[in-house]
């Protein structure tokens, strides 16, 4: 068999010295390799798709979903590295076998890695899912940190192993680094100082994934602690992402920590209301407050507390038992259409701004009587 080909036309040789058979089994080799990208998909996409939606378990669909594309590359890459070696590639007068060789193992290294990836996001959702029945929300936010953590390091791992089996010293490559040491060490300042913030927000917990906090010109709800920045969700849905440093010398205002919410407003009658008016409205408000079940009776404040430029003005306060935004505006609505309803049934009237001009010059009379007349005349 090694006669007949070395003797026809597939033992003849080609570019580089190549034989022609060596050549047409690398061209199958780059076919198959193409073609096993879709042989696995489809093997995770439908075969396995189907077994795994039988079972209770969630991270089996969660390894069907997110593996599929890193296993494909990993697999043509392995062939890439068959086709290398079929063909022989030269090592003289310019080694092309090894600058192939590097850089097919630097492919292999990224595919593992992106595998590596995936099976860490399989274990986050898994930890997120049981997260979310825990009564604490530190693990809601320590899970995707920890995640990407351990990417980094998973990361400059590969990195270092890569470096190693190419033949480079990385010994000697972290030596020379310090040379630049006091420029990185100057560069990383912040990266440092984001990272300490983010030691401060784990270990004095001002706040977690899901609380509504403010600082900073800042205001939102919290959706992930990072490493070095935070992102807030703002209520415009815009997306802020804060440096961590910033929460080491900013006041950080935690409105999801109140047990209660205040309700707090002005009521302003008119002038005409006498004192005893004002008494039975100063009752009826209390007595309005006391009988709403959504308010804490022992919080509520109603005070005849000013005489304003245009209004007698009535000082109301309640705090809502419930947090939640939409309870406590319902809860305020409610209150205030039974104000305005006491007020109407007592014939009150709520003020609004007003202002009389008095002229005390005595020589503004005989022109003003003169106006007068003319007013009157034209009337009648």
């Amino acid at each position: 068999m090694n006669q007949f080909i070395e003797s026809g036309f597939l033992g003849e040789t080609v570019l580089w010295g190549v034989e022609v058979w060596r050549l047409l089994l690398a061209l199958m080799l780059v076919f198959l390799g193409m073609l096993s990208r879709r042989v696995v998909q489809w093997i995770f996409g439908g075969v396995l798709k189907k077994r795994v939606g039988k079972t209770r378990v969630q991270w089996d669909d969660d390894l069907v979903e997110l593996v599929p594309k890193p296993v494909a590359l990993v697999m043509q890459v392995l062939l890439w590295f068959a086709v290398a070696f079929v063909l022989q590639l030269p090592e003289e007068p310019t080694n092309v076998r090894k600058f192939v060789i590097n850089g097919l193992m630097a492919a292999l290294a990224v595919a593992a890695t992106w595998v590596a990836f995936r099976l860490l996001d399989v274990l986050a959702r898994a930890a997120d899912r049981a997260a979310e029945k825990t009564d604490t929300r530190l693990d809601d936010q320590l899970v995707p940190l920890l995640r990407k953590t351990f990417k980094v390091f998973l990361a400059i791992i590969v990195a270092v192993v890569v470096v190693d089996k190419m033949g480079y010293s990385v010994a000697s490559l972290i030596a020379s680094l310090g040379i630049g040491g006091l420029a990185l060490a100057l560069a990383a300042k912040d990266t440092v100082a984001n990272f300490f913030g983010s030691v401060v927000v784990f270990t004095d917990q001002p706040f977690h994934v899901g609380d509504w906090v403010e600082f900073g010109g800042v205001e939102g709800v919290v959706e992930e602690v990072g490493m070095r920045t935070t992102r807030i969700r703002r209520f415009d849905k815009s997306l802020a992402t804060v440096p961590n440093q910033t929460f080491t010398n900013t006041a950080i205002v935690n409105h999801s920590k109140r047990p209660m919410r205040r309700l707090r407003f002005i009521v302003g009658l008119g002038y005409e209301t006498t004192p005893a008016q004002m008494q039975a409205f100063l009752e009826g408000v209390r007595a309005l407050l006391a009988t709403t079940p959504a308010l804490d009776p022992e919080s509520n404040l109603v005070y005849f507390k000013e005489l304003g430029d245009s209004s007698l003005n009535v000082f109301v306060q309640g705090f809502t038992l419930s947090t939640a935004f939409t309870d406590f505006m319902e809860t305020q609505e409610d209150v205030l259409l039974r104000i305005m309803q006491l007020v109407e049934e007592q014939g009150l009237e709520i003020a609004f701004p007003t202002r009389t001009v008095y002229f005390r010059d005595e020589h503004w009379k005989p022109a003003l009587a003169a106006l007068d007349g003319e007013g009157r005349d034209g009337e009648t």
